[in-house]
C-alpha cells in the first residue's frame, strides 16, 4: 500500500515548499522536517518500491547539510514520482 508512504511524502513536500515560500505565521525547523521525512522512512512501503528509500536518504541528508528547501523538495518529489511509477505498472 503505497497510499500511506505518499501521503507522508507528501506532508514532508508541503513542509519545504512552505519554508521555500516563507508562507505562513509559523516557522518551521529543519529539525521538524528531518521528523517528517524520518516518519516516511519509518514505513515499510518505501522498502517495496526501488529507489524511494534512497531519494528519502538523500533528502534527510539534504535537511541536515543545510541544502536550499528547493534541493529538498526535488528530492521528495522524486521518491512520489517512483511511487507513482510502480503504482501506474
Amino acid at each position: 500500500m503505497a497510499g500511506q508512504a505518499a501521503a507522508r511524502i507528501r506532508i514532508a513536500i508541503a513542509m519545504v515548499n512552505s519554508v521555500a515560500d516563507e508562507a505562513g505565521d509559523e516557522e518551521i525547523t529543519p529539525s521538524e522536517i528531518a521528523e517528517a521525512i524520518r516518519d516516511c522512512l519509518e514505513l515499510t512501503e518505501v522498502d517495496e518500491t526501488p529507489n524511494v528509500r534512497r531519494y528519502l536518504g538523500e533528502a534527510l541528508d539534504a535537511v541536515s547539510d543545510g541544502m536550499p528547501a528547493d534541493f529538498v523538495a526535488m528530492t521528495l518529489y522524486a521518491a512520489l514520482g517512483a511511487l507513482r511509477d510502480v503504482a501506474s505498472n
